[in-house]
């Protein structure tokens, strides 16, 4: 047999440990409302089970309303917590609204055996775990590896109320009082809320790990356009030198600057400016392959690595480039449409010549230099003439 009242003071340490370390991890997580959210929810579970166990000090029909009330408001919580984190929405209404039937219903059973009052919760608990699984299942099991532990012991605990239910109505001799001493009641109490102990450290190791994902993201990316950053990109042009050396290919590099952007700053504002910057990586990014490189390399300057492109395939796709950003139109704050061109300077890597990353950049910067100097909008390369590829056919 398992001894009821030690189950229930076990799961109370438990939570007040997980508790206490989601209290510790949100000082250095200020900003993580569903770590906050899931905070809120433990300490609701933990005021359930203190609740439930101090029967010996409150009303026996207040324990069992308040205790009840309180867990189920916790499993609300939790739920909050990931539709927050997955969808950016706490997400199911429902949740909250069934809480005050809920209460209702808590005070319409007092006078119900315990057997059936177990089994209403039990499975009254299972309907608030399910949407957090299948939450989990939908927008999450491919993001923190986590949160697939966090939805399998959700799942396991939303089985075990539903054997709780099931065992509570075959067999009432074992539910004649909470604290009675049982092997099924005992064992699927303790499977039902130890695995929200576990949903609960997998929930502060997904937070930790999408935060690490994050920061990393932000030291390798521009947080407006979501290239590449400069640093990035240098790092990523030499990387391709060295393989392009290896396999015997050519490596194209390309600079792409805006004409004129400082206009649109002072005409419509910096908001309009980063609208325009959005909008053009945009319209570039879905022009290159998965294996290009897009990076911006300034305020409105860009760089492109083209692993495996010669010259006539690198003046082809600027070339469409290009265009596609001629005939791009950006409708601004103030209702005024902005339209913007680019110019760009092509270098091109021999795999039979050592270049370096540097040396490569500053031959596509004499060239980007020159489409400015013959009037912008155009592509130029490194290496042919001035205005040699301002015509290019696309075909």
């Amino acid at each position: 047999m398992l001894h009821i009242p030690t189950l229930m003071l076990a799961l109370l340490l438990g939570f007040l440990l997980l508790t206490l370390e989601l209290g510790v991890s949100q000082r250095g997580l200020r900003a993580r409302p569903e770590l906050r959210r899931w905070t809120l929810g433990c300490w609701a579970l933990l005021g359930g089970f203190a609740a439930l166990a101090a029967r010996a000090a409150l009303p026996v029909d207040l324990s069992v309303v308040l205790g009840n009330a309180l867990i189920c408001l916790g499993l609300a919580l939790y739920a909050q917590a990931l539709g927050i984190m997955l969808i950016d929405s706490p997400g199911h209404r429902a949740l909250w609204q069934v809480q005050p039937l809920i209460w209702l219903a808590l005070v319409l059973m007092l006078d119900w055996p315990l057997y059936r009052r177990t089994a209403v919760m039990s499975l009254v608990y299972m309907a608030l775990l399910v949407p957090s699984v299948v939450l989990i299942v939908r927008h999450g099991w491919r993001a923190e590896r986590s949160l697939r532990t966090v939805a399998l012991t959700l799942a396991l605990a939303a089985a075990s109320h539903l054997v709780r239910a099931w065992h509570a109505l075959s067999t009432p001799e074992d539910y004649g009082d909470l604290m009675q001493a049982s092997l099924g009641q005992g064992l699927t109490f303790l499977v039902s809320f130890i695995c929200l102990l576990g949903a609960g450290f997998g929930f502060v190791l997904a937070v930790f790990e999408r935060v690490a994902r994050q920061m990393e993201e932000m030291a390798t990316h521009d947080g407006l356009t979501g290239c590449w950053n400069r640093s990035t990109t240098d790092a990523l042009l030499e990387h391709e030198l060295q393989r392009a050396r290896r396999n015997g290919a050519p490596v194209a590099f390309v600079l792409l600057d805006l004409d004129h952007f400082k206009q649109v700053n002072d005409q419509h504002g910096h908001r309009a400016g980063d609208a325009v910057l959005r909008t053009f990586a945009d319209v570039v990014r879905g022009r290159l392959r998965a294996s290009d490189v897009f990076g911006r390399t300034g305020g409105e300057e860009f760089g492109l690595v083209l692993p495996g492109t010669d010259v006539a395939g690198a003046r082809w796709l600027v070339e469409a480039i290009r265009r596609a950003v001629e005939t791009m139109e950006v409708t601004v704050a103030d209702g005024q449409p902005v339209k913007i061109t680019v110019s760009a300077g092509v270098a091109v890597a021999d795999p039979q010549v050592s270049l370096s990353g540097d040396r490569l950049y500053g031959q596509a910067d004499q060239a980007l230099y020159e489409a400015k100097h013959a009037g912008r909008n155009r592509v130029e390369v490194h290496g042919l003439g001035v205005g040699a590829s301002a015509t290019l056919p696309l075909g």
